[in-house]
């Protein structure tokens, strides 16, 4: 990923980048391109647009997000409750999932990551489909934690299996 340097305002952010792929996310005042989705990042991203549909979210594949003047991230995958805004939701979502890519920055999802708990985002995941993996935002150590076996939502009285996740990421590649 490759950042610019200058700061922008959302408005200018929109107006130079908004039409351009590889899609670019205002991150603190800077344009960075979003890494490029490999075919097992587009699958699981599709798998956990299901799942969280199946679980009673509102489930909205790259929706960026416009609550913050110097940051408008597009997560994967949001999950959603209740009523939605138009374009951008302007206020915390339910659920934020981040897939991996390999060209993505550790450091640049932990940073999102800060910057969704921050706004109030209860569930915060992290998805890494080549090393079948998953974390969740853990607000006590302000830090990603490893899921062993299930996540339960705090956003909504649900489970998320990991197995199942990656079970269905499995049957999708076959």
């Amino acid at each position: 990923m490759s950042a610019i340097a200058e700061k922008l305002s959302p408005e200018l952010f929109r107006e130079m980048y908004a039409h351009r792929k590889p899609y670019f996310e205002l991150l603190a005042g800077e344009a960075v391109q979003k890494a490029l989705p490999t075919k097992l990042h587009s699958i699981l991203q599709f798998v956990l647009a299901v799942m969280l549909k199946e679980l009673g979210f509102k489930s909205r594949p790259e929706l960026t997000l416009a609550i913050d003047e110097s940051w408008e991230p597009t997560p994967d995958v949001c999950g959603i409750i209740g009523p939605e805004e138009d374009p951008y939701p302007t206020r915390a979502i339910a659920v934020a999932i981040e897939v991996l890519s390999p060209d993505d920055r550790f450091t640049r999802v932990i940073q999102k990551c800060r910057k969704y708990a921050d706004w109030g985002v209860r569930d915060i995941l992290v998805f890494d489909p080549a090393g079948r993996e998953a974390w969740c935002w853990d607000a006590a150590s302000g830090d990603l934690t490893r899921i062993k076996d299930n996540y339960r939502f705090h956003s909504l009285p649900v489970e998320l299996i990991q197995k199942e996740v990656f079970r269905r990421l499995d049957a999708e590649l076959q």
